[in-house]
C-alpha cells in the first residue's frame, strides 16, 4: 500500500522536473527570439539507447550527461554497441541495437545514399576538428605538397580520409592517386612519425591536438577544418530510427533540446568543461583539454533550416569526390534525409 504514494511522489516530482527543464529552456528561446518549440515535448520520462563512439572522450556528451542535462529533460540515455567508427554506429541503428546514432555528416551520406537505413538527420552537434599534420622537417607548405607522400589514418571508415579528400579535390588533386593512405593504429601514430614511417597524419581531436602539441615529434599544421571554409559547419550528426520518429518523436525532440543546452553551456564554461573531461582523455590533463577548447569552435548544433543547408554543401562535395551523381538536387535531398523535430510543420 506504501508504494502507490511513493509512485505519485515520483510522478510529481518527475513532472515538475519536466516542467522547471522546459519552463526555463522556453525562457531562454523566447528571450533569443526563437520560435516556440514546447508542443515537441511531451514532458515524460523517456529512455533512449544511444550509438556514439567517442561519447566517453566527448567534451558534449560529457557536459549533457554530467551536468544533468539529459535528466533535465527525463531522460534515460544509454550509450549501445562498442564501435569505433561513426559507420559502426550507423550499424548499430540498422541492426536495431539502437534507436539514435551519431556519427560525422560525410558517413551517414554514405549509408543514406545506399538505402539501407532507415533514419532522419535532426541535427549538427558539433564543428569538426580534423588537423592535418605534417612532419616540419620535410618543410611542405602547401596541399598540393601531398602528392607522392605517405599519410596516416587510424582507420579507412573514419571521416577523416573523406574530408581531406575532399580538401585535396578542390586543390586539383586525385585523392585516391595523389597521396598514399596508411592505416596506422591511434597508439602508434607517435612511433609512425618518429621512424619516418609516415610524412603526415590525417587526424582529429582530442588525439591530433596531443600529436600536435607532443614536441618530440616536430609536427606542424598544414590545413584544418576549425578555419576558414568548414570552421561554421556541422560535423557530426544525430540520426534518428524512422521507428522512433513513429513512435516517440517526443523523446527524440527531447534528446535534441538537451544537447542544444549543453553546447550552449560549454561553450561559456570552458574551464569547468575541462574538467569533466580531466583523467577521460589519454595524455590529456585539465589544463592541456582547456587549450584545445579555446581553438576548437564550440557551440555548433544547427537543426531545421540550417541544418539542411549545411547538409546540401556536404552532398555537393560528395558529388565532388564522384560518390553523389551531378543529376541529384542537393537541397531536395537533404530535405529528404532530414526532419526538424522542433518545429514539424518546417520537416
Amino acid at each position: 500500500m506504501a508504494l502507490m504514494p511513493r509512485r505519485r511522489a515520483m510522478a510529481g516530482a518527475a513532472a515538475a522536473l519536466a516542467a522547471v527543464g522546459l519552463w526555463g529552456w522556453q525562457g531562454q528561446r523566447r528571450r533569443a527570439g526563437a520560435r516556440h518549440v514546447g508542443d515537441a515535448l511531451d514532458g515524460q520520462p523517456h529512455q533512449i539507447d544511444l550509438s556514439w563512439p567517442s561519447a566517453p572522450t566527448s567534451i558534449l556528451f560529457n557536459v549533457a550527461q554530467r551536468q544533468g542535462f539529459f535528466e533535465r529533460y527525463l531522460l534515460d540515455v544509454r550509450l549501445t554497441g562498442g564501435g569505433v567508427t561513426g559507420r559502426d554506429a550507423i550499424g548499430d541503428l540498422q541492426a536495431g541495437r539502437s534507436s539514435v546514432a551519431v556519427a560525422p555528416v560525410l558517413s551517414w551520406l554514405d549509408k543514406l545514399h545506399e538505402g539501407e537505413v532507415q533514419a532522419r538527420l535532426v541535427m549538427g552537434l558539433q564543428a569538426g576538428t580534423f588537423r592535418l599534420l605534417v612532419r616540419r622537417r620535410l618543410k611542405l607548405t602547401r596541399v598540393e605538397d601531398m602528392v607522392g607522400r605517405r599519410i596516416a589514418i587510424t582507420n579507412p571508415d573514419m571521416a577523416d580520409r573523406l574530408f581531406f579528400s575532399v580538401v585535396l579535390r578542390r586543390k586539383g588533386m586525385n585523392p585516391d592517386t595523389g597521396p598514399v593512405w596508411r592505416v596506422v593504429s591511434p597508439q602508434d601514430m607517435d612511433g609512425a612519425i618518429r621512424n619516418g614511417d609516415v610524412d603526415a597524419l590525417a587526424v582529429h581531436d582530442p588525439l591530433a591536438w596531443r600529436l600536435l602539441n607532443d614536441p618530440s615529434l616536430g609536427l606542424v599544421e598544414l590545413v584544418n577544418s576549425v578555419n576558414g571554409l568548414y570552421a561554421q559547419r556541422t560535423n557530426l550528426a544525430l540520426g534518428v530510427g524512422q521507428d522512433m520518429l513513429r513512435d516517440a518523436p517526443a523523446a527524440a525532440a527531447a534528446l535534441v533540446v538537451a544537447l542544444q543546452d549543453a553546447a550552449r553551456w560549454l561553450k561559456a564554461h570552458i574551464p569547468e568543461t575541462a574538467g569533466l573531461l580531466d583523467g577521460r582523455i589519454n595524455g590529456m590533463a585539465q589544463a592541456d583539454i582547456m587549450a584545445m577548447m579555446r581553438h576548437e569552435v564550440l557551440g555548433i548544433c544547427p537543426t531545421g533550416s540550417d541544418l539542411r543547408v549545411q547538409l546540401s554543401q556536404y552532398i555537393d562535395e560528395m558529388k565532388l569526390l564522384g560518390r553523389f551523381p551531378d543529376t541529384l538536387g542537393s537541397a531536395a535531398y537533404a530535405r529528404a534525409i532530414s526532419m526538424d523535430l522542433l518545429h514539424r510543420n518546417g520537416a
